[in-house]
């Protein structure tokens, strides 16, 4: 099992390499990005979560492109979260420009540990748990994640939460409740409607956080008048 992880993540990031390389996908970073501020109400929300409801899907693609896209074209602070309970796909990307240890949280003082990393990009850090999977038992405690979501929000201009997939975790429509919007990437050339209806419905609580829909993977054009409506 842990060979065919590595394998994974090997693959994964050579693909992320090679897309994100692309002008191609530097553009659809950025018109997702305006998309998202063109949403955005004035109550200054800066903090997302980006989820799907299974396994490859592309939020983690989507979440690592926003982060270093906002980060390069702002030049504001970005802080990419890793809540995966499998694995450490992110880091594993990140970890080729560099990820040097920066914050320490100490034992005592959450339940919980994280740690911070800088990377190659100045204004761009990287947070990961160090035990991913308490993140599932550590849901029931509402009051120590608002905790830890406002120190974050205290450093951060933006923060983007790489979720694991809603149908396989509690941890996305957990954080959802806690995070100011909610972006929903969906594979759309093999996501079928029962899927989504079922994924969402665990969300319900955090329906009006949803910012929208990144439409992922899609073998098809989008007719124009149904890109009006999801834009």
């Amino acid at each position: 099992m842990t060979a065919q992880l590595d394998q994974f993540h090997h693959d994964f990031k050579e693909r992320f390499r090679r897309l994100s390389e692309t002008d191609l996908f530097r553009r659809e970073m950025d018109m997702l990005w305006s998309a998202i501020l063109s949403r955005l109400g004035k109550e200054g929300e800066r903090s997302f979560l980006i989820c799907s409801a299974s396994v490859d899907e592309g939020n983690t693609t989507v979440t690592m492109g926003l982060g270093k896209f906002v980060a390069k074209q702002t030049g504001k602070n970005v802080l990419i979260v890793d809540a995966h309970c499998e694995g450490n796909v992110l880091g594993d990307l990140l970890a080729d420009d560099g990820l040097v240890p920066l914050i320490e949280e100490p034992e005592d003082r959450y339940s919980f540990t994280f740690d911070e990393y800088e990377t190659s990009i100045p204004n761009l850090r990287y947070l990961t748990f160090r035990n991913p999977r308490a993140l599932e038992t550590f849901v029931v405690n509402s009051e120590e994640m608002a905790i830890f979501v406002n120190l974050i929000n205290k450093r951060y201009d933006y923060i983007f939460v790489d979720a694991p997939p809603v149908l396989a975790s509690n941890v996305g429509p957990f954080l959802a409740r806690h995070l100011d919007k909610v972006i929903f990437v969906i594979a759309a050339s093999i996501r079928r409607y029962p899927v989504l209806k079922e994924a969402l419905s665990r969300l319900d609580d955090s329906r009006d956080r949803i910012l929208g829909a990144v439409l992922n993977m899609r073998d098809y054009p989008v007719p124009e008048y149904v890109f009006r409506f999801i834009r």
